[in-house]
Order: C-alpha cells, then structure tokens, then sequence
C-alpha cells in the first residue's frame, strides 16, 4: 500500500513544499488516530525506556524526517527511479539491526550488500541525468536521506511493538511525526507564509490528501507495526520492498515516468541481491540459537 503514495505525494508536492506537505499530512493523521492513542495511554506508563526512544526514533526518522526526504527527492528525480532506488534500504536497515537489536547478519550479507549499492549506482545514472547534474546529486542525496531513515526506523519500530500495541504505536508515530515535521518546517523559515493553510484545507488538497491518508499512509502504518510486533526487524524491511512492484504500477504505468533499459536491468539484480541477503538474514537467527544467547539480546519471531 505504501507504494500507492506517489500518485498522491506528487501532485500534492506541486501545491505545498515538501516539509509543509508532511507537516499536514501527520496532523490530520493524528486527529484519525487521536482515539487509539487516548485509549492506549495507561498502557504506556508500564514501557522501558528503551522502548520509548525507538518510538521517538521511528517517528522522527520514518515518519517525519524520511518522508520529507522522499517527497523532496520525487520533485526532483523520475519517480520510477526514486520508488526503486529504495531498494538499496535493507543493507541499512540490517546494519543498524545489528548495532541496535544484535540481530547479526552472516557473512554472505557483505558481497551481495555490495552488489545491491552497486545496482543503485548504475540506475542512478541515466544520459537525462547529465543534463542537470544539480538536479540529480541533490535528488540522490535526498533519496540517500530517505533509505537511512527508513532503514533505521524499521528497526526502531520493531524495538517499540515489543512492548508498544500497534494501534497505539501508530497514533504515537503521527503525533511525534507532527511535531518533528513542525520543526523542520520551522527551520526552514517564514513558516507563517508556507504552512498555507488555505490551500491545505482546499476541497481538491483534501481529496488528494484524504486518499494518501487512507490507502497509502493510515492503514499500512497499522498494518507495519502490527507486522513489526511478530517479526525480526531485518526481515521485516525487506517485505516493505514488495511495494516497489505498486510504486512501478503508479509510476510507470500510470503518470509515465519509464525507465531506461540499463536502469531495468540493474533494478532486476538489485531485487536478485535483495533476495540472497534476505536468506543470509533469515538464517541468522538460526544460526544464533546455537550459541549462547546474549545479554539483553531479542528473541525474533517467526512470520506466518
């Protein structure tokens, strides 16, 4: 479902600015959400710590921060190209997997890591891309903005369903969302002229923004975390990669933007490469059963 988002972030990118746009977009989620979080909040007092700052983490980084990322890098690349360049998230997701859960990777994760940030440099390039360079470094270092925090909030959110129920998580995720993105607007200066509301509260914005909320932004949030309570967090993120198929349907097929040969090709092998790292994560666990677990090490559960 959230690879459905760019038919709606696209043309709402064009009426608001990017940092603006994903302010909106979570204070109207949260006032959706607001009853879950009010029925959820006695619960929340009996949460470690820990739990507490993944929460924070994951919405400051997926919720807010990634998403500005994202909206600014489909304004400034094909939109094809930006949905399937994502797909170099889990060979960070699993790095700060690593640092943060010890879910470990094997050995053979580094080689095909390596074949998959290869594939994204090759789609990244394009004879287009040449014609303004600008255009395409700021592109990609906003794209690059996106997969880490995207990549590091999975693994942040995995940490808050241990404790944290999924429909309260997700209330949590927009109100700390709304607040972040706040600031990040407020940063950026005179906010009182860019926030818009006249235009964010136009009949047509609230269409589009109504069907990014309900398809591509609410209902797979719910549907994440509740995935996220029963499964480790560096297999998790590459489930998320199923929307690359979606986002190509709505990119390519629908607003046309297509990709060249050479970028099909290597999103293909970046898809292989995903796979085979996807199998030495799986089995990692496996392989850690065998050992002496430890200390304050997470137990990872198995995904029907």
């Amino acid at each position: 479902m959230w690879g459905l988002e760019t038919y709606w972030r696209v043309p709402l990118g064009k009426r608001l600015d990017a940092d603006v746009l994903v302010f909106h977009e979570h204070w109207m989620g949260l006032v959706l959400t607001l009853p879950f979080l009010v029925t959820g909040a006695k619960a929340l007092r009996t949460v470690s710590r820990k739990a507490i700052v993944s929460m924070i983490g994951s919405g400051v980084l997926g919720s807010a921060l990634g998403t500005v990322c994202f909206t600014q890098a489909l304004a400034l690349l094909n939109a094809s190209l930006a949905n399937l360049l994502l797909n170099v998230q889990p060979v960070i997701s699993v790095l700060v997997s690593w640092a943060w859960l010890r879910e470990r990777p094997r050995a053979a994760f580094y080689p095909w890591a390596l074949v998959a940030l290869t594939c994204g440099v090759t789609m990244a390039w394009s004879p287009d891309a040449l014609e303004s360079p600008h255009r395409l470094v700021l592109g990609l270092l906003f794209l690059t903005g996106t997969a880490v925090c995207w990549g590091a909030s999975t693994t942040f959110g995995r940490a808050a369903m241990v404790e944290i129920d999924f429909k309260t998580g997700t209330a949590l995720r927009y109100l700390i969302g709304t607040v972040a993105t706040l600031g990040i607007a407020a940063l950026h200066g005179d906010l009182a002229a860019r926030i818009k509301w006249s235009v964010a509260l136009a009949p047509g914005t609230l269409r589009l923004m109504a069907g990014l909320l309900v398809a591509a932004a609410i209902t797979p949030t719910f549907l994440y975390f509740a995935g996220l309570a029963r499964t480790q967090a560096s297999v998790a993120t590459f489930a998320e990669m199923a929307q690359t198929f979606a986002s190509l349907v709505i990119t390519w097929g629908v607003m046309g933007d297509p990709l060249r040969p050479h970028q099909v090709l290597a999103g293909v092998v970046l898809l292989v490469a995903v796979a085979f790292i996807n199998r030495t994560v799986e089995s990692a666990p496996r392989a850690l059963r065998r050992e002496k677990a430890l200390p304050g090490a997470e137990v990872a559960l198995e995904r029907p």
